[in-house]
């Protein structure tokens, strides 16, 4: 009988060396490389995109509400005995009608928590950060809004308003004058294609909040608020009055250039002197512009909607006189043709 045995082939066993590991590691990490921005272009062009159609549809809220009442809404409604402002009044509109029916327009305070508590996603720019974290989109008990109405050229503060845009304070208590009341589409001689209806507008500013504890040489009035507090989409009575509008008193994507810091202390027991006052009168009509300012998270600019209903980008580059056009109603400025 013969034997059947079975013969192993000397040698080293198949595998990776390390030199083609390491090349293959390298691939993929170029590959990773290439891939995670072409994903986060993908998927910011699809939150531009639902932008954009938030302002459509908050834009046909508005010609709806002046469908029925003859007017465009309030910015925020002063005095009398119906307390309301532009974000309330497009509620139904939204698809928000059971929250509008539950609305105390005679006690405003009492709103605060769920209802002005509310996140509505229509008001809210999903490139903007923290939409997927509800609590990052409150200030308190009131929700953000990442949109808000024309205002004007300089929708801050409203006691020295020109209410030139499409949304303004109005009733007994409205500002500069009393007994405002909302804009009719006729009003609008500018041309509806021509002039801002809503835009874009990003929350909050670190370094214009740094000066909430800077020493004035000059009390300012109103008294200042975080910069959150003026993006409320249904903001309760008091300094932050017309905070749901934008305007055109700087540049698109503007943010406030200096921080406030303290000067730093001497060592004990020698006594501090009084901090150095900051001047109100130049940091005022810095701190009221950018609360207006249009801007976004998207990359180069922020869109808007046109009192025609279309909704357009803007970039960061426009003109700052071509913006303070579009956004009068009655201005009669002559627009560029490729603004």
């Amino acid at each position: 009988m013969f034997a059947c045995t079975s013969r192993r082939r000397a040698g080293p066993r198949p595998g990776f060396t390390l030199i083609e590991l390491l090349v293959v590691v390298a691939i993929i990490a170029v590959l990773i490389g290439l891939l995670v921005p072409a994903v986060q272009k993908v998927r910011e062009a699809a939150n531009r995109m639902r932008c954009q159609a938030n302002l459509k549809q908050l834009a046909l809220a508005c010609h709806g509400y002046h469908d029925t009442a003859m007017r465009f809404p309030t910015g925020v409604e002063q005095g009398g005995t119906r307390y309301t402002s532009l974000f309330v009044e497009l509620l139904p509109h939204v698809e928000q009608q059971a929250l509008y029916d539950q609305w105390d327009f005679t006690n405003p305070t009492s709103n605060g928590g769920w209802r002005a508590g509310t996140v509505v996603k229509t008001y809210v720019c999903p490139s903007h950060p923290g939409t997927d974290v509800p609590a990052a989109l409150a200030f308190g008990p009131y929700a953000l809004t990442t949109y808000g109405g024309n205002g004007g050229t300089r929708p801050f503060p409203a006691d020295t308003s020109p209410c030139d845009g499409m949304f303004h304070t109005t009733g007994p208590g409205s500002k500069p004058k009393a007994n405002q009341v909302g804009i009719r589409i006729g009003e609008v001689t500018d041309g509806t294609s021509g002039t801002l209806l809503l835009g874009e507008r990003s929350v909050g500013d670190a370094a214009l909040d740094s000066y909430l504890i800077a020493p004035f040489d000059a009390a300012p009035s109103p008294p200042l608020q975080p910069a959150s507090t003026y993006m409320a989409w249904a903001p309760p009575p008091g300094p932050s009055v017309a905070a749901t509008l934008v305007g055109a008193t700087v540049t698109v994507n503007y943010k406030h250039g200096s921080v406030y810091t303290p000067p730093e202390p001497p060592p004990p027991p020698m006594v501090p002197p009084p901090p150095p006052k900051v001047s109100w009168a130049t940091l005022g009509p810095q701190w009221w512009a950018r609360l207006g300012a249009v801007g976004s998270y998207h990359p180069g600019g922020a869109s808007v909607a046109l009192a025609d209903g279309s909704v357009r980008f803007v970039p960061e580059t426009i003109d700052l006189g071509v913006l303070g056009a579009l956004s009068t109603r009655a201005g009669g400025e002559v627009l560029p043709g490729d603004w």
